[in-house]
C-alpha cells in the first residue's frame, strides 16, 4: 500500500508543478485557453481516484507543454518529441484500458501512470529552464549552438 501512495504522492506533485509552470505561460493570449483547459483537467485529476483520468490529465498537460513551448519558443526542439512521447503513451494506455479489465487493467494504468509522470517531470524540468532565462534558452539541453 506504501508503494501506491508514494506513486500518487510523487504523481500529484509532478502534477501541481505542471499546473504552477503553465500558469507562468499564460501570458501568451493564443494559448491562454488551452492552458486553462489543462490547469483545470490537472485539479480534477490531482482529486481522482480513476487512473484513466489521471493518465488523459498529465497526456493533456504534455500537449498543452509542447504548444506553448512552441508558441512562445519557436526555436524550441522539444516540443514535437514531447508529442511523439504523449502519442505513443496514448497509444498503449487506450491497449491496456480495452486489452484487460479488473486487477491487469489497474496494474497496466498504474505502471502507465508512473511513466507518464516521469515524462512530465522532464517536461516540468524543461519549462523551468525556460521560464528561468526566456530570452536565452532556444535551442534544446545537448543541441550545439551555432557559430
Amino acid at each position: 500500500m506504501s508503494k501506491i501512495r508514494l506513486i500518487l504522492t510523487t504523481a500529484s506533485g509532478v502534477i501541481a508543478a505542471t499546473t504552477a509552470l503553465l500558469g507562468a505561460l499564460r501570458d501568451n493570449p493564443q494559448i491562454s485557453e488551452s492552458i486553462d483547459g489543462a490547469v483545470a483537467k490537472l485539479k480534477e485529476a490531482t482529486n481522482s481516484e480513476n487512473p484513466k483520468l489521471r493518465f488523459e490529465a498529465k497526456l493533456n498537460a504534455i500537449d498543452v507543454a509542447a504548444e506553448a513551448v512552441e508558441e512562445t519558443f519557436p526555436q524550441a526542439v522539444e516540443p514535437n518529441g514531447w508529442r511523439r512521447q504523449a502519442q505513443a503513451l496514448r497509444m498503449r494506455g487506450e491497449l491496456a484500458w480495452n486489452a484487460n479489465s479488473g486487477k491487469a487493467r489497474r496494474r497496466a494504468m498504474k505502471a502507465l501512470n508512473a511513466e507518464t509522470a516521469e515524462v512530465l517531470a522532464s517536461v516540468n524540468e524543461r519549462l523551468m529552464q525556460f521560464q528561468a532565462t526566456p530570452t536565452e534558452v532556444t535551442d534544446g539541453p545537448t543541441a550545439p549552438s551555432g557559430s
